[in-house]
């Protein structure tokens, strides 16, 4: 007697007698099993073209989800020995594995399956750190026996064998620093040319860049023959090669013609770019619509350029963010390369330090000017479909460069222009008269915005509110530091702006009678940081706005004066994040509901209290809480001990200019509590007696570090340097004030540094050291020291940052560094916060070097 499921025969029956099936994901499996049963080949070729053609197709929209059958399918046909549904279900995962990853049975899919699908040549990733992290996951999903099995005898290395196929080359520097390092031996995955000789974290930068810097094909040929070193295929829509510092443009053209890899480059002229040299021909990836090449100084632009026209013509978001070797007027070649451009992102990395009331600047000079090199070609009529627009940082951009731009941008609806130092508030202006009734987000931080511009604004936007839907309004308006504008101005602005979601208005002088002005409901973000708002106003603004998940009061004295008076009165409020100083205490912890609401983020400044009862409590507060920073507050060691202990899932602590008695069993906590999952961690004026056995265990017991800052711990000595460097290889932002007699080892270590304070550290520094910096730290963007702990006293100016990722040196002079300045010692650890005079800010952009010269010592945010 035979038993079976009776759909599935009735579907057999159907299929002999001739029938058209109309099947579901989920009927397949069962199908096909009970077709090899019982001999009906047409059943089992019913089930061949189902998956043929559903999985096919680069985009899964099944609503039967087929990707949740497809495992189940694939093992069914593994089974019955139907390997050509074994091969449709391969090709269908490869396809659509983009989509596959953000499944949770991601996890489930048999190894065979993702040997087959990583393997595939139509296999479609954003990034290799995209596949890179899918695999971890799958690997770290699976139990030890799994593991350790041995599959087949052509996998006898058992499941680490998938890791081969990952191009280490092509990964982030700060990615397989912080990622694999720390937690996996480099020599599981594939080492390319460089046969058996062992990877370490010391030669991973030699690795990386070296074979494809200096011959990007015979590169591609010795170690992916065949295959695209850039995994780009026909079903593309998504490419995100971020942070990959060894993207240049023959990579590029030569990984997009991996099937003419061995051929000699065509003959044929190049009428973008005559002089240029010949590239071999590359097909057109017709479906990519997103490209992101954030971080990758190292790509010209004219190379760019060339590959977006000829490799992806429809394209339409296009990000280039940190990229700043590209200069703004790349956008008139984009219109000729990618007419159907949306969104354009060319901001870089800002650093404004015209602060009022905090620092003068006192002189400014351009030492060194660059030619602005533009495209070969240009088209009058621009981008007439961009809508987004970024070009944050950007300070060389100029009245006349910014309005020429909106002139061929007829389409926008979002500007950010943060940063741009050099435009004025009637150049502002100008632009935004552009633009009657039609924006929707508008950042200006840091600018010249002042009353021509916001009158400009009103009118750029609708100001009937009763007429004026939603989706057509103001949603996002980022004022941040632009000092020009009056209480009146801020006023208008926000009383015809009620449909604002995202609203920042720090260091400037709105007011209490600004924020009534405003009658929106929808706020989701609210930054008011350094503003003489009171909490009566916040009160108004939060009770009316309920699905709040941002709140920075930080530096907001008056709320001490008037402190919140927020009644929950069974109001639900969804805050996530919250930054505040000034009348926060326990009270007004629990009247503000975040007690109840699903709090993720708390940082706390001058003003604040918070006892160790509601450090506590944290943990009760919400399971994914992540962040906590902590100024100029009272802690113990037992709210400390506690909180570390319960905030397993943290993975940012800040603490700051703290008073009271931590000791030394505060730090051994991180072993049992939140070490593994910790990203940043800043110990500021906060453990004095810190030793080098305390880093040491900190090495160990929080091994994810990417953000680390040591002040104020006199007791270190160089032997923590050399700890940091050899145990922490993925930091990507360091700060220390430490005795040491050089730093050479960073340069060597923390090769993934993008952010570096070095501030009185001893005279260890050789006069080259910023040169030496951008010449061994690839990603280094970012640099601060002072001139005491200089050997020669002066740091010499680099110079050749124009080809690095270097773009701020900050450096601090003191008034008199022999008496000021002395080597921290365990016998003199005192400091001396009035000895700095002023400090030497270098600038570099696509038009040259700025130097400035500031009356205070800066630090980067």
């Amino acid at each position: 007697m035979v038993k079976w499921d009776t759909p599935t025969i009735f579907m057999l029956l159907q299929c002999m007698h001739g029938f058209n099936l109309s099947l579901s994901s989920s009927m397949v499996a069962p199908l096909l099993q009970g077709a090899v049963f019982f001999g009906v080949e047409s059943a089992i070729s019913a089930c061949e073209d189902w998956v043929a053609s559903m999985f096919h197709t680069g985009s899964n929209q099944s609503n039967d989800n087929t990707l949740v059958c497809l495992p189940s399918i694939w093992t069914t046909a593994s089974d019955t020995g139907v390997t050509s549904i074994m091969e449709h279900c391969a090709k269908g995962l490869a396809i659509n594995f983009a989509e596959a990853v953000l499944w949770e049975g991601f996890v489930d899919i048999p190894f065979l399956l993702l040997w087959a699908c990583v393997d595939h040549p139509e296999l479609t990733v954003h990034s290799e750190m995209q596949l890179c992290n899918a695999l971890l996951r799958w690997y770290e999903n699976q139990t030890e026996e799994l593991r350790l099995a041995e599959l087949t005898k052509h996998l006898c290395e058992g499941y680490t064998s998938i890791f081969k196929k990952i191009q280490l080359s092509l990964l982030p520097i700060e990615f397989i620093l912080g990622r694999l390092v720390p937690k996996y031996p480099l020599e599981i995955f594939e080492v390319g040319t460089r046969g058996e000789e062992s990877l370490s974290a010391a030669n991973i930068l030699e690795y990386c860049f070296a074979s494809i810097l200096k011959s990007p094909l015979e590169f591609l040929q010795k170690s992916w023959v065949g295959k695209p070193a850039i995994r780009l295929t026909r079903h593309s829509q998504e490419v995100d090669l971020s942070g990959c510092q060894q993207v240049t443009g023959p990579l590029l053209f030569w990984s997009s013609a991996a099937c003419n890899l061995l051929s000699k480059p065509s003959r044929k002229s190049n009428p973008l770019f005559p002089h240029k040299p010949l590239w071999p021909d590359i097909p057109c990836f017709e479906n990519l619509k997103t490209f992101t090449l954030s971080r990758c100084w190292r790509i010209q632009e004219e190379d760019l350029c060339e590959w977006l026209a000829a490799a992806c013509p429809k394209l339409l978001i296009l990000r280039l963010q940190d990229c700043p070797q590209l200069a703004i007027s790349i956008y008139t070649s984009l219109s000729a390369c990618c007419p159907l451009l949306e969104v354009l992102d060319l901001s870089v990395t800002e650093e404004i330090v015209e602060m009022k009331g905090a620092v003068t600047v006192q002189k400014s000079q351009v030492l060194v000017v660059y030619p602005v090199t533009h495209g070969s070609y240009n088209k009058s009529d621009g981008l007439p479909n961009l809508k987004e627009l970024s070009l944050r940082g950007r300070s060389e951009l100029s009245d006349g460069m910014f309005n020429s731009l909106g002139y061929k941008c007829p389409a926008l609806q979002a500007v950010d222009i943060s940063g741009c130092s050099q435009l004025t508030d009637s150049g502002i202006a100008t632009f935004l008269n552009l633009y009657p009734n039609c924006f929707k987000d508008f950042r200006a931080a840091g600018t010249s915005f002042g009353p021509a511009s916001s009158r400009a604004l009103l009118h750029a936007v609708p100001v009937d509110v009763a007429s004026t839907s939603k989706n057509h309004a103001l949603q996002t308006l980022d004022l941040d530091k632009c000092f020009g504008l009056e209480e009146k101005h801020l006023i208008q602005l926000l009383k015809y702006q009620p449909f604002l979601a995202y609203l920042s208005m720090a260091y400037t002088c709105v007011s209490d009678t600004a924020l009534f002005a405003f009658s929106g409901t929808d706020l989701l973000h609210l930054n008011l940081r350094e503003t003489q708002v009171s909490g009566r106003a916040v009160t108004h603004i939060m009770a009316k706005n309920s699905r709040l998940k941002v709140l920075n009061t930080r530096g907001c004295t008056q709320m001490a004066t008037n402190n919140l008076e927020l009644q929950c009165d069974g109001q639900s409020f969804q805050l996530e994040e919250v930054i505040m100083g000034w009348g926060l205490s326990d009270s007004s912890f629990k009247s503000m509901g975040l007690g109840s609401c699903r709090l993720q983020s708390l940082t706390v400044g001058v003003g604040g209290t918070v006892s160790n009862t509601t450090l506590r409590s944290l943990s009760h507060i919400s399971s994914t809480f992540k962040h906590i920073s902590l100024c100029f507050q009272v802690i113990s060691d037992e709210g400390m001990m506690s909180m570390l202990q319960e905030l397993k899932g943290l993975h940012t602590l800040e603490l700051r200019h703290c008073l009271g008695q931590i000791s030394r069993e505060s730090i051994r906590m991180f072993k049992g509590g939140c070490g593994l999952n910790l990203t940043c961690l800043r110990l500021e004026r906060v453990t004095p007696w810190m030793e080098d056995s305390d880093v040491l265990l900190l090495s160990s017991t929080c091994p994810g570090l990417c953000r680390l800052s040591f002040v104020g711990c006199h007791c270190l000595t160089s032997d923590s340097l050399r700890i940091i460097a050899s145990k922490w290889h993925g930091l990507y932002e360091l700060k220390l004030e430490i005795t040491m007699d050089g730093a050479s080892c960073l340069l060597l270590g923390c090769q993934a540094l993008q952010v570096l304070h070095l501030r009185h550290t001893g005279k260890g520094l050789s006069g080259s050291f910023i040169q030496d910096s951008s010449m061994h730290l690839p990603l280094l963007q970012k640099l601060a020291l002072d001139t005491c702990d200089s050997v020669e006293k002066l740091f010499n100016k680099p110079t050749n940052t124009r080809y690095s990722a270097l773009r701020v040196v900050q450096i601090a002079r003191c008034h008199q560094p022999s008496l000021f300045c002395l080597p921290s010692t365990r016998a003199n650890h005192h400091y001396f916060g009035q000895c700095h005079k002023d400090t030497i800010v270098l600038e570099w952009n696509t038009c040259g070097l700025k130097r400035r010269f500031v009356n205070e010592r800066l630090c980067f945010s």
